[in-house]
């Protein structure tokens, strides 16, 4: 009885553990393909083209709910900066609050081109996403 009991405790946590390296190899693919789709690129225009950017602010539109500014930057270029002004949906309450976040915890930020305006915005090494659509965009490079 006993050892069926053992059996069935390393059972789980072999499993558990299998589990958690399936979830990290596929956030790790999904890291890589973004990246590998940015390589193509010599000289981005678009923020949306970077293949990492930083949130360093947010700022929600009072008047407008769904409409947020973000401050991004590209953490390989400290000189690319960009502003972003996009509309989340009307019902999304997570996306300001993940934006927030991000920007508070300095995260590493994929982001991904949808049809037409939409874009994702996907924090590295986790399946975090705010789905959003482009506004407008003022992209500014240092020198």
């Amino acid at each position: 009885m006993i050892v069926a009991a053992a059996l069935a405790g390393v059972s789980v946590f072999i499993v558990a553990g299998l589990a958690w390296t399936a979830r990290l190899v596929y956030i790790g693919n999904l890291d890589a393909h973004a990246l590998a789709e940015k390589l193509g690129s010599p000289f981005p225009i678009s923020a949306l083209d970077w293949p990492e950017l930083h949130v360093s602010a947010v700022v929600a539109q009072p008047d407008e709910l769904p409409l947020v500014l973000l401050h991004v930057g590209w953490p390989a270029h400290p000189e690319r900066e960009a502003t972003l002004l996009v509309a989340l949906d009307q019902d999304d309450r997570d996306s300001l609050s993940l934006l927030s976040q991000w920007c508070t915890g300095e995260a590493s930020v994929s982001p991904l081109r949808g049809y037409g305006a939409e874009l994702e915005l996907r924090r590295r090494r986790s399946l975090e996403r705010v789905r959003a659509v482009l506004v407008a965009e003022d992209c500014t490079a240092g020198a």
